[in-house]
């Protein structure tokens, strides 16, 4: 939206109604010796016309997975989005009023987060799912605050090394001043083993937070860990990747209490990192636990179906020693992408989707692998992303070499994991062509005339 400056007679008419004589007297509180003293610099102005050119030229050198080829993952994904997505959550009675409070909530907006509700029931295979929350690392730490409220005197912790290392950061900042003790379970095989997770539990601990599949794309042993886990007395979240149910187990089978996810997957574009969705559901003995907002579904005087904000145990709705969350929002306009994008997909929609994130990733790994210069890290089944060593130890080059060609080519994991600083993080979704993968082989390998071959096991695996 075009800018539209403030006139000086704006900005007095301003300064007049709250009580000062100059924007000066609004910064007195700074300290002289931090101010910077001179106008900006700045440029001459400009027209309209040239200065939208001049920022469409600056937005230009930014690489984004509309105007490159990604391979990024740990988080955050390339997925299609289908175009009625856009549409619905472009309605203006859904997009501003994305965030209303109880007295201002419209039928239409609840019931549009009570659908999202019952679609996150079906998809994580658990009981109650709130409105949405602000994106899957807070979710995580809300997921661990749950589990504490109901441990009662357990102030331990566990998290899998295979937990998305900014969640456990999250965690860590969460609960820092409430006297938990986090314990971490180190993963160097990629993948969590029942024996040292055992090791870490005692009788203190309220909960452990797995991953599945895990940050490093592997397929942990979810139902032996969370077997583990119960026989300690601990609850079991679980942070989980939602495309990827379409062909694994959902948290709720395998025996999560709380399930937790970044749902920028469900319909929203990467966006440069945010904003997200964050996806929260549980069972039913902890429903009460649970932070955010739950609609619920009634009737009204006349007998007609009508929704309604429910349980309001918490945030603005009561005195604030009695609240059970502080969480005062959500995320209800990605909720409702969520809500559209999974309507349009679903059952087997989410099913094809994820396997053909599986078969891509899969054929992408094995090439790179052909080459010699790359091996795989670890050797656990993967979904849709993977971790690969360069044996030539120049993730920085790669990552420079793929920006030259047109691609976002994967996530380092050297300033979250020292021993795996010769490894790049690299996803595959459903929107990556067979050309596309080929060409990143090329970029990596360092093919200087550009050829390609196909073989049997190319056709094989269904990339087209």
């Amino acid at each position: 939206m075009p800018f539209t400056y403030n006139t000086p007679e704006d900005e007095q008419e301003m300064l007049a109604a709250i009580g000062v004589s100059s924007i000066d007297e609004l910064f007195e509180m700074v300290p002289e010796s931090l101010r910077l003293g001179r106008p900006l610099d700045l440029p001459p102005a400009m027209g309209e016309m040239e200065l939208d050119q001049h920022l469409n030229k600056l937005a230009e050198q930014n690489l984004n997975a509309a105007t490159a080829v990604c391979f990024l993952g740990g988080g955050s994904y390339d997925h299609f989005v289908p175009a009625v997505v856009d549409v619905v959550a472009s309605r203006s009675e859904f997009y501003t009023s994305y965030t209303p409070y109880q007295a201002e909530v419209a039928q239409g907006n609840l019931q549009a987060m009570f659908e999202y509700q019952s679609m996150i029931v079906r998809l994580t295979g658990l009981d109650v799912s709130n409105s949405s929350l602000y994106d899957g690392a807070s979710a995580a730490a809300e997921g661990v605050l749950m589990s504490l409220a109901a441990g009662g005197q357990r102030k331990r912790v566990v998290l899998s090394a295979g937990l998305h290392p900014e969640y456990r950061e999250t965690i860590a900042t969460y609960v820092a001043n409430l006297g938990v003790e986090l314990v971490t379970v180190p993963t160097p095989n990629g993948v969590t083993e029942a024996a040292d997770l055992i090791e870490a539990l005692d009788d203190n601990t309220a909960c452990v937070v797995v991953q599945q599949p895990n940050f490093f794309g592997c397929v942990e042993d979810a139902e032996t860990l969370a077997q583990a886990a119960h026989d300690a007395g601990a609850l079991v979240v679980a942070a989980f990747d939602p495309i990827s149910l379409g062909l694994l187990k959902r948290p709720g089978d395998w025996g999560a209490d709380i399930a937790v996810c970044e749902g920028q997957s469900l319909g929203t574009a990467m966006q440069y990192g945010g904003p997200y969705l964050g996806v929260i559901a549980c069972s039913e003995k902890l429903v009460r636990r649970m932070p955010g907002r739950i609609v619920g579904k009634t009737t009204d005087r006349r007998g007609k179906p009508c929704y309604v904000l429910t349980l309001q145990t918490r945030e603005q709705h009561i005195r604030r020693d009695k609240a059970t969350s502080n969480v005062c929002t959500n995320q209800a306009l990605f909720a409702l992408r969520a809500t559209v994008y999974l309507a349009l997909l679903g059952p087997e929609g989410l099913k094809e989707t994820a396997n053909l994130c599986l078969q891509k990733s899969r054929y992408l790994a094995e090439r790179l692998c052909e080459s010699g210069r790359f091996e795989r890290a670890f050797d656990a089944p993967t979904f849709k992303e993977f971790v690969i060593r360069d044996c030539e130890n120049d993730t920085e080059g790669l990552v420079q070499d793929g920006l030259d060609a047109g691609y976002l080519t994967g996530v380092p994991l050297g300033r979250w994991y020292p021993e795996l600083a010769d490894c790049l993080l690299i996803a595959v979704t459903e929107k990556r062509t067979k050309a596309e993968i080929d060409r990143l082989v090329e970029v990596l390998v360092g093919n200087p005339d550009g050829t390609t071959s196909t073989t049997e096991q190319e056709v094989a695996v269904g990339i087209g």
